[in-house]
């Protein structure tokens, strides 16, 4: 009997058959007023099919009207995905389950049609039904304001979005536009000895966008190859990409942004008219509670679409498709929490100013006798008044290279006198390190049922018969690990780039006593990372006297000891080509005697280390621009290791030269590859991470400039947090 898939065919087509047909006996019985429901609401809901109570846990059915769902609503969470490239619904199928996770017992994930209408204007609140029918999740609804195929389409237009490195160049430029606003604001400008800054550190500024982006596209090629072979998989460079061109979109290019915005307003219009119809016909409250859950980039366009409404603004389709008119104040009253993961806010309020200029005057509230917080009058119309404030809460990792703490917005809403909401920094913006790897974490939020149970806890759903969940805490060694993996990678960089020498030098048979054993090999490599780390770290940051150039010489000290733990066979081997030229200055060293290089080693240690130290000294005498120093360390250290193998090839007795050509080959390579990588972990560690960046330009923006740095605030952040509330 044959066992290919052809003689499977039938027997499979005839099992799908039947669950199809049960399908559509199932879906008959729906009653003509369900189907009417349906037609207007668009609802779906999971229901527990009817099987022995300890079974019903991992089972579940779903359909697009059942009884279970004849009851009232009082809740919907609304989600808004962030950057890139996003299946539909996918966002509010991950919320959605970790709600689910706190039922006893959870709700099963559903799949991806379940949520679905396959039309982005539309809008679909979807059930999920609990085991037990006390659970307050049974009241609540899920809904989804999708916007990627808005970037999605412009990207496949070519022609409108800018090249990375150029978009980067204006970054820059913005900020030294800020800086020159500081100075004029100060009268500064014009007087060298009193700035902080020059052209040239901004020059530098954008050397390191560059290099940034560089790095990401190599760093991609590599974990390319990681995720071939199954060790781990991760898209680094469309990370950046789709996060700067939904950046572009909706900071630089006006129609666009108008049209996501209109999305986010018609969405969260139909959500109410859809509520108020379901709940008339099932005897539920009129009005819902809203609640937002919103990640990456749709933090920005959920809180400018919350700006726009508390000023009243009815918003029409820029396009002319839709017709109809949304005035945001028919929902913004009902939204009661807004929920923020890897949030940027903070970047778009200092680097995009004129996105915010609108709302001057706008945002001034006033609380009432009755507690409602009101807006001012507009045209003559009265103002947006909320029932409460809106309870916000932030959640950032301190690995997550994209979302920050959210001082800047608190400021901004301090500013404008705007009390809408419900954040104080020290308790509601939560920042903590749980994911091992940087830059995956602006993703790992959606599986971290912490971060969601203290949100449904403390804002969605208060429980009454436990204690709400705590903040979500740092998880034990992510925060170092996550500081660590970045360097520990370009070190292992490092350490192959050693290994790829080293296999080409033994093939010279008498050079088999470069390396006896693991340990000098992996001396050797520390002592290569030290180099590129003293002779990266000056050009690497805006140096003023000689802090960091005392801070690359510690580094470098560090890795230069390791030469004493060498073998003196090892010493001998790297130190004879640079002490041969000076054997008529040295008659007391005969370097063709081994126990002459041997009595000498100590003196051969020390000739070793300062030719390691010329080569770090080389990426200090360039120009300060990261590349130009990595060229300079790659072309002096990659000359002077040639000249050692040249110098120990010549006369040797050796077969073919192409191991070691392609060894030397390799060698470059590897050791290029691990100074980019040090440079992206050490710029993202210094100016993003540690928000030195930020903090320097919300100074600028205050009219402050940099306050000098000086031994005892080296560590420390230009401008610290403080606990306010709007």
């Amino acid at each position: 009997m044959k066992t290919d898939g052809k003689s499977y065919a039938l027997p499979i087509a005839i099992a799908l058959g039947g669950v199809v047909a049960a399908a559509l006996k199932l879906g008959a019985r729906k009653t003509e007023t369900a189907a009417e429901q349906s037609a207007s609401f668009e609802p779906s809901s999971a229901i527990p099919p009817l099987t022995p109570p300890t079974q019903r846990a991992s089972i579940s059915v779903t359909k697009p009207i059942a009884p279970e769902m004849e009851r009232p609503v009082d809740k919907i969470i609304v989600a808004i995905h962030g950057i890139g490239s996003q299946s539909r619904s996918s966002t509010i199928r991950t919320v959605a389950s970790r709600f689910g996770d706190r039922s006893n017992p959870p709700v099963p994930t559903q799949p991806l049609g379940f949520f679905n209408l396959g039309d982005e204007t539309k809008v679909q609140i979807s059930y999920l039904n609990p085991y037990d029918p006390d659970d307050p999740l049974r009241r609540i609804g899920f809904a989804e304001i999708f916007w990627a195929d808005i970037p999605k389409a412009v990207v496949k237009q070519e022609d409108l979005l800018e090249e990375t490195k150029a978009w980067g160049r204006t970054v820059v430029g913005r900020a030294q536009s800020a800086y020159d606003n500081m100075l004029k604001t100060t009268g500064r400008l014009g007087k060298p000895d009193e700035q902080q800054f020059a052209p040239a550190d901004f020059d530098m500024g954008i050397a390191v966008v560059e290099e940034i982006v560089e790095t990401v596209g190599v760093m991609d090629g590599l974990l390319f190859i990681l995720g071939k072979m199954g060790l781990f998989k991760f898209d680094l460079a469309p990370l950046l990409r789709d996060y700067i061109g939904d950046v572009q979109l909706v900071a630089d290019f006006p129609f666009q942004r108008d049209r996501i915005l209109f999305r986010f307003h018609s969405a969260l219009g139909k959500i109410v008219e859809a509520f108020a119809k379901h709940n008339s016909m099932h005897k539920g409250p009129a009005r819902p509670e809203i609640y937002i859950v919103a990640h990456s980039e749709g933090t920005v366009i959920s809180f400018l679409g919350m700006l726009e409404a508390f000023t009243g603004k009815a918003v029409s389709d820029p396009e002319g498709k839709d017709k109809k008119v949304y005035e945001s104040k028919d929902w913004i009253g009902d939204v009661h929490g807004y929920m923020t993961i890897g949030s940027p806010i903070d970047k778009h309020i200092l680097l995009w100013p004129s996105l915010w200029t609108e709302f001057e005057g706008m945002l001034g509230t006033t609380l009432q006798k009755t507690g409602t917080i009101s807006f001012p009058h507009r045209l003559g119309q009265p103002g947006v008044t909320l029932g409460q404030k809106i309870e916000w809460r932030n959640y950032y990792d301190f690995g997550d290279p994209i979302g920050f703490q959210l001082d800047t917005a608190v400021e901004f809403l301090c500013r404008h006198q705007c009390g809408a909401f419900e954040f104080v920094t020290k308790e509601h913006d939560i920042g903590f390190s749980r994911y091992w790897l940087p830059g995956k974490a602006h993703n790992d939020y959606w599986t971290d049922k912490d971060v969601f149970g203290h949100f449904i806890d403390n804002v969605v759903s208060p429980p009454t018969t436990r204690k709400a969940a705590p903040p979500p805490q740092s998880r034990p060694l992510r925060g170092g690990s996550s500081t660590a993996i970045p360097y520990l990678l370009s070190f292992v960089i490092h350490l192959g780039a050693v290994f790829a020498m080293y296999k080409g030098i033994v093939e010279i048979d008498d050079a088999k006593q470069f390396v006896k054993g693991a340990v000098p090999l992996l001396l050797l490599s520390v002592l290569l990372f030290a180099v590129t780390v003293g002779a990266r770290l000056p050009r690497l940051v805006k140096t003023e006297g000689i802090r960091w150039h005392c801070i690359a010489l510690a580094f470098f000290a560090t890795g230069a000891a390791c030469i004493w733990g060498l073998p003196d066979e090892t010493v001998g081997y790297l130190t004879v080509p640079f002490v041969r030229p000076l054997a008529g200055f040295l008659p007391m060293l005969n370097v063709s005697n081994p126990e002459s290089l041997k009595a000498h080693a100590e003196s051969l240690k020390y000739i070793f280390a300062a030719t390691c130290f010329a080569v770090t000294l080389s990426g200090w005498l360039v120009f300060r621009k990261p590349k130009y120093g990595r060229r300079a360390l790659l072309i002096f250290g990659g000359s002077e290791v040639a000249y050692i193998v040249l110098t120990q090839l010549f006369g040797a007795s050796l077969a073919p030269t192409w191991p070691m050509l392609l060894a030397g080959l390799a060698f470059l390579y590897l050791w290029w590859l691990g100074i980019l990588v040090f440079d992206l972990a050490f710029v993202w560690h210094r100016y993003i991470r540690n928000s030195v960046a930020i903090d320097i330009v919300r100074q600028w923006h205050r009219g402050k400039d940099v306050t000098r740095r000086t031994p005892s605030n080296l560590w420390k952040r230009p401008d610290p947090p403080q606990d306010r509330a709007p």
